[in-house]
């Protein structure tokens, strides 16, 4: 994503991360006593707490559902908070961060993973009824304010398994995309001769390039045994086997 997405987002986060903190600590909705009260959000996002329907509500028990005093907490809200505050850090670390794109990948993937891991202890918590004060897990119904098919749990960790199969993928992109644009050329090695052979060559055709055979001890070319023939050298091509350089005799005259 370019640096405009990467803009786009910051604002996104920064305006999530005031408003929820707005709605716990200040308020959205001012009673007749013109005391401040904090919205469910799960419910104004069903569509049931409407200006109507908070009203009615008031004027005939003199509370509401969709109300709740300043500063108490949800798990909604806590989500809201999380998802906004990140999405501000990333955005900013994105615009003046200097990583590679490739290590910003495998980062968010293993925080992606991370992330799942705690989405499963929460899961794993609530499916034990650690999080509600009956023991009994909570109830997806009362929790987002609208039915919803499967337990709080449920919900959890099918999201913490996406995730971790996401910031999994991440992980391995990133780093199979690392190791192709990190790996150094071969041919950065080679050297002069090697260079002038071109890309495949044999044994033999490197050393008559570099011009070995000049090299060889002149006693060892020169030894004689006792029948008064000479003792070839050695062939380097093939090492004594036999190969069409030395006549498939295993020595050079």
């Amino acid at each position: 994503m370019g640096r405009g997405g990467s803009v786009v987002r910051l604002a996104f986060g920064l305006l999530l991360s005031v408003l929820t903190l707005w709605n716990l600590e200040i308020g959205f909705y001012q009673m007749g006593t013109g005391e401040m009260r904090k919205l469910v959000l799960t419910m104004v996002a069903s569509g049931v707490c409407g200006e109507a329907a908070i009203t009615a509500d008031l004027a005939a028990v003199g509370q509401s559902a969709c109300l709740q005093p300043l500063g108490t907490w949800e798990p909604i809200d806590a989500i809201l908070l999380m998802l906004g505050v990140r999405l501000t850090w990333t955005s900013l670390r994105d615009l003046f961060g200097s990583g590679s794109k490739v290590n910003r990948d495998v980062a968010r993937g293993k925080r992606l993973q991370k992330f799942a891991m705690l989405l499963t202890l929460v899961g794993l918590a609530d499916l034990f009824g650690m999080l509600s004060e009956n023991g009994e897990p909570l109830d997806a119904s009362e929790l987002f304010g609208f039915p919803l098919t499967g337990g709080v749990a449920l919900i959890i960790l099918s999201t913490a398994l996406i995730l971790s199969l996401v910031g999994g993928s991440m992980v391995r992109k990133g780093g199979k995309s690392g190791a192709g644009r990190d790996r150094p050329s071969s041919r950065r090695f080679l050297g002069p001769a090697e260079r002038h052979l071109g890309g495949e060559f044999s044994v033999g055709e490197l050393r008559r390039a570099l011009m070995l055979d000049a090299f060889e001890d002149p006693f060892m070319v020169g030894i004689d045994d006792d029948m008064g023939d000479s003792v070839g050298r050695t062939c380097h091509y093939c090492n004594g086997e036999g190969c069409t350089t030395c006549g498939f005799s295993g020595t050079l005259d």
